[in-house]
Parts: C-alpha cells; sequence; structure tokens
C-alpha cells in the first residue's frame, strides 16, 4: 500500500503543471498513488494512506467534490498550489480579460460557491501549503485573508533529475545569434503568455528572433539550446514558469518581465551554479517539509 495519494486534475501531460508534478514524486514514487480528481471517490479516502496531496483539484464533478470536502475535513493533507485555483478563471488578470469583471474570488461576488467551501477548509485544515513563488504566495495570502506562517512556503518549480541533467548538457552547445519565442497553444493560452508582445519586443529593439514550436519537452529544450536567448513576456501572473529557468540553465540570456513571478527571489538573481543547486534541491526539500509534518 502506497503511503500518499496525490489528487490532481491530470495526472499526465507535457504542460510546466503535470512536468513539476513529475518531478515532485520521482524521489517517492513507488510509494505515491495518483487519482485524477473527476474520478476521486469516497471510498478512496478510506484506504491506508498517510497522507493526501492536492494539486489542481477544480475539475471536480458532484461525487468527487463531495469526497473532497470530506477529505479536506477530516484527513491529513497538502496543498501544492501551481496557480491561482481559488478562482475559476485561474487569477485576477485572465477573470478580468476573460469575465469582463474585478476579480473578488473566492469570497467575493465573483467567487465561486463550491471553490470558497473548497478553499475555507484548505485554509484552515491543510497541513501545508506549498507555493511556486514568493509573489504567488503573497496573492494567495491576501485572497484567503491569511494563511498562518508556519503552513506555507515557497517550493518553485520542480524538475527531474532527467531534465536537470539535460539542461546541463545542453548548456555546452554553441548558440546562434537568433531569440527564441515559444510559440502558445492558440487562444487564450497563447494571449496569456505574452506572445504578441514578445514579438513586439524584438521587433522594437531590432532582435532577430523565431518563432519556435516542438511536440514534445524534450525536442523543445534540444531546440530553445540553439538560440542565444528567450523572450518570454506573459500578461498574467505566471508563478514560476519553468521555460524562463530552463532557458538560463541551459545558457541562454533570458529576458522576461515581473509577471514571471519568481524573477525578483534570492536564488534567481545568485550565479547560475548556485541557482541550479537551489532548483535541484526542490524535490527533496518537499519531501523534507512533509516528513517534518508527521
Amino acid at each position: 500500500m502506497s503511503q500518499f495519494c496525490f489528487i490532481d486534475d491530470s495526472v499526465s501531460g507535457v504542460g510546466g503543471t503535470a512536468l513539476t508534478l513529475e518531478a515532485i514524486v520521482e524521489l517517492e514514487r513507488e510509494n505515491v498513488d495518483f487519482i485524477s480528481t473527476s474520478e476521486l471517490k469516497l471510498s478512496d479516502l478510506f484506504k491506508d494512506y498517510d497522507l493526501f496531496i492536492l494539486g489542481n483539484v477544480l475539475g471536480f464533478d458532484g461525487n468527487s467534490f463531495d469526497a473532497l470536502m470530506y477529505l479536506t475535513e477530516n484527513l491529513r493533507f497538502v496543498k501544492a498550489e501551481f496557480d491561482y485555483g481559488y478562482c475559476k478563471y485561474r487569477g485576477s488578470i485572465p477573470h478580468e480579460i476573460l469575465g469582463k469583471e474585478k476579480c473578488r474570488c473566492p469570497w467575493g461576488k465573483t467567487g465561486e460557491s463550491l471553490f470558497s467551501r473548497l478553499y475555507d477548509n484548505i485554509k484552515i485544515n491543510a497541513l501545508h501549503v506549498f507555493y511556486m513563488s514568493e509573489g504567488q504566495m503573497n496573492i494567495h495570502n491576501q485572497a484567503l485573508g491569511g494563511i498562518s506562517k508556519n503552513k506555507k512556503s515557497v517550493l518553485s518549480s520542480c524538475f527531474s533529475s532527467e531534465n536537470m541533467l539535460q539542461m546541463k548538457e545542453l548548456s555546452k552547445k554553441t548558440k546562434n545569434d537568433k531569440f527564441a519565442i515559444i510559440d502558445g497553444q492558440g487562444g487564450w493560452h497563447t494571449e496569456a503568455k505574452g506572445i504578441k508582445e514578445s514579438i513586439e519586443y524584438a521587433i522594437r529593439n531590432e532582435m532577430s528572433y523565431d518563432l519556435i514550436k516542438t511536440k514534445t519537452h524534450k525536442d523543445m529544450l534540444t531546440l530553445l539550446s540553439d538560440y542565444q536567448g528567450l523572450i518570454f513576456m506573459p500578461i498574467i501572473h505566471d508563478t514560476c514558469p519553468r521555460v524562463t529557468i530552463e532557458a538560463r540553465y541551459m545558457g541562454l540570456e533570458v529576458i522576461t518581465n515581473e509577471k514571471s513571478q519568481h524573477i525578483t527571489e534570492k536564488w534567481w538573481k545568485q550565479t547560475d551554479d548556485r541557482a541550479f543547486k537551489f532548483t535541484k534541491s526542490r524535490p527533496k526539500y518537499f519531501w523534507d517539509t512533509i516528513k517534518c509534518l508527521r
């Protein structure tokens, strides 16, 4: 029987959240079961797990919501916050753009009642809440009316040992004289990631650039590592965008804005070697923190 149960909307995928999730559990993979939020049942909660780990859990239906409420009221759990899950638009900026109204989530006039009930339990009963950046943690703290300091910390984006090794090897490649802009997935994703703003920045500053897109994450790293730099100008609060970290550790110049919320943090301002060691340490930090909760 596994010790831990990780509940998340998507237990597989290629996005930043899925990659961070996979990296987090790497050290304890044989001790972790995964359950998709929509498939969660009350019967799952009566298995002999030491601890539940909640990731993105807003993909619930009626039955799984009841299970989540029971879990967060009666069982031991921690929360990993990848973005702004208390808002149906996943943040104040997309709420204003897509919802055409000022975000007052989770408990204000624009908040969803089910989200507010769930986050009320998370605020009160979570043993610990992990965030991707200090900026994200501060915004959550304000929206939720304060979470005890001893119950929260910044985890940051996490990378598997394979990814860390790949980045180190790719940093040795000879770079071209162009800047890369990572193409989005279309629609809101492209708008949110600031593809238009990144292109405008390159043109305004007379920078040679390519808009690049690949089918797999591994292919993206290989292609990106050919470039002199990365331009990334998100228009939303991007809690700790992996691509900026990947680009840096592969030897690229990173041009981004304050919406990349990790760039003001101490570790990001350190030397490449010290920053690399910090990033490499984060999955272990996650498990060390959890083991101290017992």
